[in-house]
């Protein structure tokens, strides 16, 4: 097998259970790094998988860190981990320089493990990443690192200090190629203007009549948005109509208390947006009482 090319090993081993890589990378100097390039490819961790013991792995070997491509972590609040293990997840990261997508979903006031990695090197193939994490410094000097990133989630969950912190401030340079965003209306405000984001779901306090033109002003038609408003649904929609013109999917949920599910798709309702080419898809109102009956069944063209 020795004298076999490297890349006739690595089909080979592809085809092989991630026991059977454990006991091929122990086999020989040759065999070693053919084995563990596949078998810490795709990292993914929890404490309830009980293979946390990973990170230390990654924190304490750069080169076995350096054949991850794709990084998932996940630990609830009761999970019991000592501060010591964040510590080594920040070395872990930073010595995962080849990362194409990340996934952190730890505690939400942790997001100094991303400092250390984001003020020492970048992440040139980072295109998705996904983190418990407020929209804060630290998060701000990681995504200076991440050059083609294109899908990006932070800020879904609500954490009172965010809302009294500073806020960051994100270089125009930053994430120059960012089509997918997922997160709070008040981080939409500092990603979407001058980005090509074309698809937007937000999470929280969601989208006011106020905050519709911001979509606008994305370096291309918004095309996909998931929201909750507050404002009335049929104003909510021409107001929609006027700065998202393009838009082809579109979710919205109402917390407006209504009697019954109004009727606005009719002709009259809608007069100004008969022309604006929009597709409406599984479109729904939520009552105030919890009821949500559904407006639209099937996609409608207005």
């Amino acid at each position: 097998m020795h004298s076999l090319p490297v890349e006739l090993l690595d089909n080979v081993a592809q085809h092989l259970s991630s026991s059977s890589l454990a006991a091929l990378a122990q086999t020989s100097s040759t065999l070693c790094p053919v084995a563990q390039r596949i078998l810490y490819r795709f990292v993914s961790v929890s404490a309830w998988s009980q293979n946390l013991c990973i990170v230390n792995t990654l924190a304490k070997k750069p080169h076995i860190a350096r054949f991850v491509r794709s990084f998932y972590i996940a630990i609830d609040s009761l999970s019991p981990v000592f501060p010591a293990f964040y510590h080594q997840l920040a070395k872990a990261i930073l010595n995962m320089s080849e990362l194409t997508s990340l996934n952190l979903l730890v505690d939400s006031t942790l997001s100094w493990v991303l400092r250390e990695s984001s003020s020492h090197i970048d992440f040139p193939h980072l295109l998705q990443f996904n983190c418990s994490f407020p929209f804060d410094e630290n998060v701000v000097r990681f995504l200076d690192r991440t050059p083609s990133l294109l899908q990006l989630e932070v800020d879904s969950i609500p954490v009172t200090f965010a809302r009294n912190s500073p806020t960051p401030c994100l270089s125009p340079t930053s994430i120059p190629h960012l089509e997918h965003f997922v997160g709070s209306s008040r981080t939409a405000e500092l990603i979407i203007p001058g980005r090509p984001v074309r698809s937007v779901h937000l999470n929280g306090g969601g989208l006011s009549e106020d905050d519709i033109p911001l979509l606008s002003r994305s370096l291309v038609p918004v095309v996909v948005l998931g929201t909750v408003t507050t404002a009335p649904p049929v104003r909510f929609l021409e107001t929609l109509r006027k700065h998202a013109p393009h838009l082809a999917y579109l979710r919205v949920m109402s917390t407006q208390d209504l009697f019954r599910a109004p009727t606005a798709v009719s002709h009259h309702g809608f007069s100004p947006l008969a022309d604006s080419h929009i597709n409406f898809r599984g479109v729904g109102i939520l009552r105030a009482g919890g009821q949500c009956p559904d407006v639209f069944h099937r996609p409608q063209r207005i």
